[in-house]
């Protein structure tokens, strides 16, 4: 019987996401270099003829993990928000939960950590990292225009909030979860109240 993956999917049965997927699991556990074909392709129980099928060459694997990722850190998130949350300080507070969950996949993270240490060395990276910052500080910007802010001001307190969001998860503090957790409900509070702060 195949072997299945955590996904569910057969291994005669990946797609380009699967592979895509496993690939981006690399990159947080090891960076860039950790994206090897052969590994990947034995972790996901198949031939890297499967690989082929999907991709030319690593080079097209590597710009669809960018992609894809780019696609689920921002783009479905700033959709979600604008379609499912009206108030504006509840659109941040998301946005700060989801940024501070212990995941490899929120900003600063360690999937954003390698990608970051790439688009030193890499143009197409670079450019895809800059996108990735300047689409988040619109969505950030526009929520604390939402909020009664110049525009001015607002993009000021879109690049504090970035800052702190990413910031926060590259600082690895031994402090102990709970600690950790009263921490960033301080630092929430002080960016929802920005606002008020700064006029």
């Amino acid at each position: 019987m195949a072997k299945r993956l955590a996904n569910g999917a057969e291994p005669d049965r990946l797609t380009k996401r699967d592979w895509v997927s496993a690939a981006l699991a690399e990159v947080g556990r090891g960076g860039v270099a950790n994206v090897r074909i052969e590994a990947i392709a034995r972790e996901l129980g198949v031939t890297k003829g499967s690989f082929y099928w999907h991709f030319k060459d690593r080079d097209a694997l590597l710009i669809e993990i960018l992609r894809f990722w780019q696609e689920t850190s921002t783009l479905r998130v700033a959709t979600f928000i604008q379609t499912n949350i009206q108030d504006p300080r509840e659109r941040l507070s998301f946005l700060m939960r989801v940024a501070s969950e212990d995941r490899a996949d929120i900003p600063g993270g360690a999937i954003e950590h390698a990608l970051r240490e790439w688009a030193r060395s890499s143009d197409f990276a670079r450019r895809t990292l800059s996108e990735v910052d300047s689409e988040r500080l619109a969505i950030m910007t526009e929520i604390y225009v939402d909020l009664g802010m110049s525009l001015a001001r607002a993009k000021a307190a879109a690049l504090l909030a970035l800052s702190h969001l990413i910031g926060v998860n590259v600082i690895h503090r031994d402090v102990g979860r709970q600690a950790l957790r009263a921490q960033r409900e301080i630092c929430l509070e002080f960016l929802l109240n920005l606002p008020d702060a700064m006029r």
